[in-house]
């Protein structure tokens, strides 16, 4: 039995959030993004059709996705698939370094058309496999796009769907209007709109000027 299949699904999770914490010193923001994103999994689970093994690889997408920061922030998604792709002490098998990589090379930028990317090869997945992992990409571009880094505090999320519209409304602290400038951009969110066949509004509103009532 290989050290990979005899790992497990936590211990490969753990060896590959710790890969990134060395690098990046912190895996919080990494962290929200993969809870953002496993929940928008759920949610349109019905429109995707995926499972266990991609909403895995979706999470994992998401502890890796920032991890070429550590060279630049200009370009980081380049310098995150190729420290992917030639990293060989990390527990993956090489269809899954690739499927990763090439999350990471995507989450921000132009997307390229099904099977031009330069990463993916065809026996990643099986004959459906391009648009299984453009749809992990949209997920992952929106999750990405509903936090921030620079922050001070995080937003707040609540996320439905209503037929086949998902509706986000976003609480903050301080300004809704500039929460809304710099998070859920529609171009983030038209890759998962697109490959999911759903509309998507996002709606901000601050905490100040929020009363919750138990």
């Amino acid at each position: 039995m290989t050290r990979i299949d005899s790992m497990g699904v936590a211990g490969k999770e753990a060896a590959v959030r710790d890969w990134v914490r060395r690098r990046l010193g912190s895996v919080e923001h990494e962290l929200r993004v993969a809870r953002v994103a496993e929940t928008l999994f759920r949610l349109t689970e019905r429109f995707h059709g995926m499972g266990g093994a991609e909403r895995r690889l979706l999470l994992l997408g998401a502890l890796v996705h920032d991890v070429g920061r550590v060279v630049e922030d200009a370009g980081h998604e380049r310098h995150g698939a190729r420290m992917l792709l030639e990293n060989t002490s990390l527990p993956l098998g090489e269809s899954e370094r690739r499927r990763l990589a090439y999350l990471a090379r995507h989450h921000k930028g132009r997307v390229p058309e099904e099977g031009e990317d330069g990463i993916l090869q065809i026996r990643d997945g099986g004959a459906d496999a391009g648009m299984k992992m453009r749809s992990l990409l949209g997920l992952l571009r929106t999750a990405d796009g509903l936090d921030s880094r620079s922050m001070a505090a995080p937003p707040r999320l609540v996320i439905s769907v209503r037929g086949r519209e998902l509706v986000i409304r976003g609480y903050v602290h301080g300004s809704a209007e500039m929460a809304a400038g710099e998070l859920g951009r529609p171009k983030k969110l038209r890759l998962m709109q697109e490959s999911l066949g759903v509309d998507v509004r996002v709606e901000w509103y601050s905490m100040d000027a929020v009363a919750l009532v138990a």
